[in-house]
């Protein structure tokens, strides 16, 4: 297969519009040779036909860069898609699906339907794009048809035999069809309630003739008011059901020594 142009691999709309795994974590295709990147969109579930799942595919290999997946990294089988560049034939691109035993890495020839192939080879960076047409997880397993762990990988290739996948990245199993399926949940922030200037009369308080009171205070229970007392905004005056409180004996103190100088 020879290189085609127009293969543009980005970050952008990753967790939002597609589902993004990479090494390093986070890294940019665009502008990270070293980034080992695929993404995935996925159609509409058609039961019992499964998806159709866009990927991209970009990494830096002589030989050939792979995405795989699997139900269990551990055991079973692989699907991987390979993206290759041919050092045999002025390194022009190649494609090539396999099965992987993912207990021993073996690699084995096998007929996936694929479409909408494209790739591009420039030095060694491989770009390549392609959809797998009615993808279902229940032709490997019984359940979440959509779920599978995502391996990212690159391996050597002489033009005619593809070496051992070299496995660089295991996701968690991951719903394909979910672009945030693997982002971390953000958690939500939190706030201190602000402390108002509030002065509370203890209960029981006989206020004099005269008296100014300040803003923002709180008058309990079986106070009695004079006249010529001002009240100013922000007061709350209670019932008459509250009880003398220990530590307001103190607070009653102040005020009755400022009424006596607010009169001299």
């Amino acid at each position: 297969m020879r290189t085609r142009a127009g293969v543009n691999i980005t970050r952008d709309g990753c967790g939002v519009s597609k589902l993004c795994v990479e090494t390093p974590n986070n890294c940019d295709p665009s502008g990270n040779s070293s980034c080992l990147f695929a993404s995935a969109v996925s159609s509409v579930p058609v039961p019992p036909y499964g998806v159709d799942l866009s990927v991209e595919l970009s990494g830096e290999s002589a030989g050939y860069i792979a995405v795989g997946l699997t139900a269990n990294a551990s055991e079973g089988t692989s699907m991987l898609v390979i993206c290759a560049q041919n050092s045999s034939d002025n390194g022009t691109f190649f494609f090539r699906t396999m099965q992987r035993n993912n207990t021993d890495n073996m690699l084995t020839p096998t007929e996936t339907r694929v479409k909408e192939i494209r790739g591009m080879v420039n030095g060694n960076m491989i770009k390549c794009e392609f959809t797998v047409p009615n993808l279902n997880a229940s032709n490997i397993r019984s359940s979440e048809a959509t779920t599978f762990s995502v391996l990212l990988g690159n391996g050597s290739f002489d033009g005619s035999v593809l070496g051992a996948f070299n496995l660089l990245f295991g996701s968690k199993p991951l719903d394909l069809i979910k672009p945030d399926s693997n982002v971390p949940p953000t958690a939500a922030p939190t706030t201190t309630a602000p402390i108002s200037n509030t002065t509370i009369m203890p209960s029981n308080t006989t206020m004099p003739s005269n008296t100014t009171m300040p803003s923002n205070t709180t008058m309990p229970s079986n106070t009695t008011m004079p006249s010529n007392t001002t009240m100013p905004s922000n007061t709350t005056m209670p019932n008459n059901s509250g009880a003398l409180q220990p530590h307001a004996v103190l607070l009653l103190l102040s005020v009755l020594t400022l009424s006596v100088l607010l009169r001299v």
